[in-house]
């Protein structure tokens, strides 16, 4: 059994890192190509657009999408679909309306004219992608999320590229955004069609509100803690832009950006079939004890490498690859460099809270952790007479947030072994 276990996770996840590091080796390769054509600014307003977009786009589903691999019965996972496609078009039409509404209003940057927008286009892509993805996880479909991923990947570096040439400045970053997400979600169509053609006759309102009721935990508990983490990016965005440089933020994402590469490429696609076969255990009465001690080993011994030569050569690496003027991009990716390698070890297993209804106590947790970030981050403004320029500021964050996840990963861990007993 534990043999079939190992063989089946292996296999999954050789489908997803297939898909995953053909469009993150897509992204990557033009990477270099794209930091020549933008500035610093210019990412400064796709890290503002994007962070707005995701924290909307999880309003948008009130995140029922991560219950859709948990019911035992397909209608019962359909009817959740169902919920959080309506909640998601609900959630657009309303952010059109506020978004024509703040055109109106007379800003000093020209520039946000055209950033909000696209947002309601950037929730409406973002959403439905996530929906279709989650629910490709439940029916063990993991080669259109491979597929997904590459159309993604492909159409956003490739039409950024484009846009860059011409030149559209920072308007071709976010809409080769939009593009990438829009055509990620075509792969997940059928399988859509599919399940609602044969679900069609469980429409009884009476069931659907019970099932929805049934999983409340994840509009109560889950979407409040999502939105605090969303809240603390955006929170660094607009702290970063109005303490700092402008080109600061540009360059903190970036640099963020090219160090989750490992999570991009093993991370992500470890963490989608952890969540299927934790899931099925749970269902089947057994404890995700062993799959957890599995999981983390192969995490831990991933990331040792690829994070070792980023603390050591990061300045030189993204001088050499992205040009000169990335290179204090590569100096903030050798401060974060153990706070995300911890994260990448953790990635995967942060969906153990939810597996095993402990959104609550997970959520509290992650609350100190975000203060502790806050904290640091302000440290100028608590401060002001330690004069401390961004890369110093760095250092206290990147070191809060390597001890908060290193105490979470042993909390998750005990947590499972105490279940397992």
């Amino acid at each position: 059994m534990l043999r079939r276990l190992k063989t089946d996770f292996v296999s999954s996840v050789l489908i997803l890192v297939s898909g995953t590091v053909l469009a993150q080796l897509i992204s990557y390769l033009l990477s270099p190509v794209i930091s020549r054509l933008y500035a610093p600014e210019d990412m400064t307003y796709l890290s503002l657009f994007s962070r707005i977009v995701s924290f909307l786009a999880v309003i948008a589903t009130a995140r029922f999408e991560l219950a859709f691999p948990l019911p035992k019965r397909e209608e019962h996972a359909y009817s959740l679909y169902r919920l959080s496609l309506r909640i998601t078009f609900v959630t657009t039409v309303l952010s059109l309306f506020v978004v024509t509404g703040l055109l109106t209003v007379r800003w000093s940057d020209p520039n946000m004219y055209f950033l909000l927008a696209m947002i309601p286009f950037g929730i409406l892509f973002l959403a439905l992608y996530n929906q279709g993805m989650t629910w490709a996880i439940r029916i063990k479909n993991f080669k259109s999320i491979s597929v997904s991923k590459v159309f993604s990947s492909s159409l956003n570096s490739v039409s950024t590229v484009v846009f860059g040439i011409f030149p559209f400045g920072f308007r071709g970053l976010i809409i080769g955004y939009l593009l990438g997400n829009a055509f990620s979600v075509i792969p997940y169509l059928k399988s859509f069609f599919k399940v609602r053609s044969e679900n069609r006759s469980f429409l009884l309102k009476g069931r659907s509100f019970a099932i929805a009721k049934y999983y409340a935990d994840f509009p109560m508990i889950n979407l409040p803690h999502v939105l605090i983490d969303f809240s603390k990016e955006l929170f660094i965005a607009f702290y970063l832009v109005y303490s700092f440089e402008m080109e600061v933020l540009g360059l903190y994402d970036f640099s963020y950006r090219m160090l989750k590469l490992p999570i991009g490429l093993i991370g992500i696609s470890i963490g989608q079939v952890f969540y299927n076969k934790a899931a099925d255990k749970i269902k089947e009465g057994k404890s995700i004890y062993p799959l957890v001690r599995q999981t983390l080993l192969s995490l831990v011994g991933l990331s040792i490498l690829p994070f070792a030569i980023l603390f050591l050569w990061g300045d030189e690496i993204f001088a050499f690859v992205f040009g000169e003027p990335w290179r204090r991009a590569g100096e903030f990716s050798q401060i974060m460099a153990p706070w995300l390698m911890v994260n990448f070890i953790i990635s995967p297993l942060s969906q153990v809270p939810t597996i095993l209804k402990k959104q609550g106590t997970f959520f509290a947790i992650s609350l100190v952790g975000t203060i502790s970030l806050i904290l640091c981050l302000t440290i100028p403004n608590l401060f002001p007479d330690w004069n401390l320029n961004f890369e110093e500021v760095l250092i206290f964050v990147s070191i809060s947030q390597f001890l908060y996840l290193t105490f979470l990963i042993f909390w998750i861990v005990w947590m499972t072994r105490k279940n397992s007993n």
